[in-house]
């Protein structure tokens, strides 16, 4: 390639130094020193211009690297947002980052507890993954960085909401206890629930063999469950109430969640015959004891149908005012009384009464319960456990659909689940 004229043009001068800087090996006088720097300088100044980014194409502009601007701050959002109020307790709290990543949360309530949470992929979200409590704040502290490490912080705090009422439940059977066959679920909340659906998904009941059951509302403040037929015996039961943070309707949240565990023992079944005045008893299916009794006298008939054993008691002072008798009248009684299995809520035992053993086996007496000797009744007060089966056959008074005891057993299977929520 021909280079610049500027070039060709240089070469003569170059030629005419050459003697020069040969003689610069030798001392110069200063004054001829200067005058050859000056036309080396002058040279180079040539030399340069040949090759300068003027002269040559495409080099034109070209000073220097280019400079990159600084990227920008990791952008933070945060929800609930800052101070918010009412927040509900099933809310989740978020972290979203645009142009950075997340690098810690901590999202802490009132007493200080953290609350669980999961990063989304590359750490650009953040969800928290437990319940938050009732009427409290909670403050959150997020550190973001972006690209080049540039660390952003960002703080918040947001309040829960404050309910109506807190909705709370007690629990039939107990945790741990060991109950009869025929013993249902029941839990009696202390608020009206308005969402049953809502709280119904929130009841879960497992066990061991597995079995086919279902839950039934009776009224707005009390459902059961039972399974479709007896439980077996040796049955291991689990229940989870967990209604912490759910909206039971009206303003009414769920507090404490719970659990209990529960063992099925022994299938014990009892069957009163109001007519032969015979009671019979039968453990896993054999027959142990045969006893005679009196059941209710005509005018207070014992409740006929399935009962369970709800509770025993060694003495219990019974009192007809309670179930509308009048203590001063003819039928009234004050009576404090031993050996007590009780059979339903509305005054039904199996008791000791050794003032009607004279018509034990041979005529009903009673004011509707099953009177035994002292020493029978004291014989099925130690055999009996809560849940165990009482059947009543032969009576005229048919059983409610209220009481507890005899609710749960005198329907058909069909009729049981379509009373649950969701049905």
């Amino acid at each position: 390639m021909r280079m610049p004229d500027t070039l060709s043009g240089a070469r003569p001068a170059l030629e005419r130094l050459k003697p020069a800087l040969e003689r610069l090996k030798r001392p110069l006088p200063l004054t001829i020193a200067l005058l050859v720097a000056a036309s080396i300088g002058l040279g180079a100044a040539t030399l340069a211009g040949a090759f300068s980014d003027q002269g040559v194409p495409g080099l034109a502009g070209r000073r220097g690297p280019a400079t990159t601007a600084p990227l920008p701050a990791v952008s933070l959002k945060l929800s609930p947002g800052d101070k918010a109020s009412g927040v509900r307790p099933d809310a989740h709290a978020r972290v979203t980052a645009s142009g950075g990543s997340i690098r810690s949360v901590r999202l802490t309530g009132p007493d200080g507890k953290v609350v669980a949470g999961q990063f989304a992929k590359g750490h650009r979200g953040w969800t928290s993954s437990g319940l938050l409590s009732l009427s409290s704040r909670y403050r959150m502290s997020v550190v973001g960085v972006n690209p080049s490490g540039v660390v952003t912080r960002k703080t918040s705090s947001f309040t829960t909401l404050e309910p109506a009422a807190v909705l709370s439940a007690s629990v039939m059977p107990l945790d741990g206890e060991t109950v009869g066959v025929g013993m249902p679920i029941a839990i009696f909340f202390n608020q009206p629930v308005a969402n049953r659906a809502a709280v119904e998904r929130k009841l879960e009941v497992t066990s061991t063999p597995k079995i086919v059951g279902g839950w039934r509302w009776f009224n707005d403040k009390e459902v059961h469950y039972r399974p479709k037929a007896y439980w077996p015996s040796g049955t291991r039961v689990r229940l989870h109430v967990g209604i912490a943070g759910i909206d039971a309707g009206n303003g009414v949240w769920g507090g404490r969640s719970r659990d209990i565990g529960f063992t099925i023992g022994r299938r014990h079944i009892s069957v009163v015959n109001v007519n032969s005045h015979q009671m019979k008893v039968t453990s896993n299916g054999k027959t142990v004891k045969t006893f005679p009794m009196s059941a209710g006298r005509p005018k207070y008939p014992t409740t006929n149908g399935i009962h369970f054993t709800l509770e025993k008691a060694k003495t219990v002072t019974m009192d007809s005012a309670t179930v509308g008798i009048p203590r001063d009248s003819p039928d009234g009684y004050f009576e404090t009384v031993h050996w007590n299995v009780r059979i339903s809520n509305t005054g039904e035992f199996v008791h000791a009464a050794p003032w009607s053993v004279g018509s034990q086996g041979s005529a009903n007496v009673s004011h509707g319960c099953v009177n035994l000797s002292v020493a029978n009744a004291t014989w099925f007060y130690n055999f009996s456990q809560r849940g165990d089966i009482v059947q009543v056959v032969g009576s005229p008074k048919k059983p409610n659909d209220w009481a507890l005891g005899v609710v749960d057993w005198n329907m058909p299977w069909s009729q049981w689940i379509s009373g649950s929520a969701l049905h």
